[in-house]
């Protein structure tokens, strides 16, 4: 049966690499829990945005909550849990959350920037306005609920081309970083798939930039990689169950295996693969549905045969399944390392 693999080394490797770059590093819970069960022998944070999760995690003194709609009871149950990391999106659920306080937190305000690219009205737009951000850093300044304050923002997932962000930060939020002791700038940062090939060194340039610009003004980073981290350490092992025409059919579908297939149009490399030669097949999951197609059109160095594997590179963020079709939920197994080289990160 197809399966997930973690890596337990490429797990760690991708963390410090993220970390050397922040001054403090939070994992995005939500984008595989799993890696969770490695990144805790680290030094890392942890984001979390569901009451569910917190049932899982266990380690309250680490985990930086996502307020979005708590009730009263559930925001005080955080409390008295131990959580004392809270980023609140709108003025509401700040008013909800420092009126539940009888402790002293820390309090990120998640700021809507100005954006360039999302056009659609397909994406929610989270954050509250920078400029009403501005009055309420000073309002909140002076409270006696909140220890350390902070602004937060994120672009988006796989962020290719949003990364001058000292010049968006400094234009937002130069009249209040006086006032604040962290600018958390959430995650983002891409990762390569075989129809998206990011300039990383450009990303942790522009990241290195906004750092500095922030330690000299006595504000630390924080950032949250999610995809990052997770997408590198996690390979998709699938077993070919048929071969025709051209067609690959395999033991797993894109509905209980990698939605982001079809939510982002990501495309997973796979193992093998060769540009423009070799063997072409269009790989297709194991479900009636016509979108059920991981790869359109891949190149491999090798001919398929009923009982084979193909594997899948980078399959680690937001792998979560659907219950279309009964499709079985696939279990990911952590090993020391992969038993093959991969230099798809």
């Amino acid at each position: 049966m197809a399966r997930f693999i973690l890596s337990r080394r490429v797990a760690l490797k991708q963390y410090h690499m993220a970390r050397e770059h922040c001054d403090a590093l939070a994992y995005s819970y939500k984008t595989n829990p799993v890696l969770w069960e490695v990144l805790r022998e680290t030094d890392s944070l942890v984001g979390v945005s569901s009451m569910g999760s917190m049932e899982r995690i266990g380690e309250t003194d680490r985990v930086i909550y996502y307020l979005q709609g708590e009730r009263r009871d559930e925001v005080k149950s955080l409390l008295g849990s131990g959580v004392r990391w809270f980023i609140v999106d709108n003025e509401p659920e700040l008013r909800n959350l420092l009126a539940s306080c009888d402790e002293r937190i820390n309090l990120l305000l998640r700021v809507k920037m100005r954006e360039h690219t999302i056009y659609t009205g397909k994406h929610f737009v989270y954050g509250i306005d920078w400029r009403r951000a501005g009055e309420l850093v000073r309002e909140v300044r002076g409270s006696p609920k909140v220890e350390q304050l902070g602004i937060h923002f994120h672009r988006k997932t796989q962020n290719v081309g949003e990364w001058s962000l000292t010049e968006d930060v400094s234009e937002a939020l130069g009249d209040v970083l006086d006032l604040i002791d962290w600018v958390n700038m959430g995650g983002g940062i891409p990762v390569s798939y075989a129809n998206s090939k990011p300039d990383l060194n450009t990303v942790f340039r522009e990241i290195d930039e906004l750092r500095d610009y922030l330690n000299a003004r006595g504000v630390k980073l924080m950032m949250e990689p999610g995809r990052f981290i997770a997408a590198p350490s996690v390979i998709l092992e699938a077993e070919v169950l048929n071969v025709y025409e051209g067609n690959v059919i395999l033991d797993c579908s894109i509905f209980n295996a990698y939605m982001d297939t079809y939510l982002l149009n990501i495309r997973l490399p796979v193992l093998g693969e060769v540009e423009g030669r070799g063997h072409r097949y269009l790989l297709k999951g194991r479900s009636p549905d016509s979108l059920d197609i991981l790869r359109y059109s891949v190149y491999l160095d090798r001919e398929l045969k009923p009982g084979d594997k193909v594997i899948f590179l980078n399959a680690g963020a937001y792998n979560f399944h659907t219950e279309f079709n009964d499709m079985p939920k696939l279990r990911t197994e952590i090993v020391e390392d992969f038993p093959f080289e991969v230099n798809a990160q």
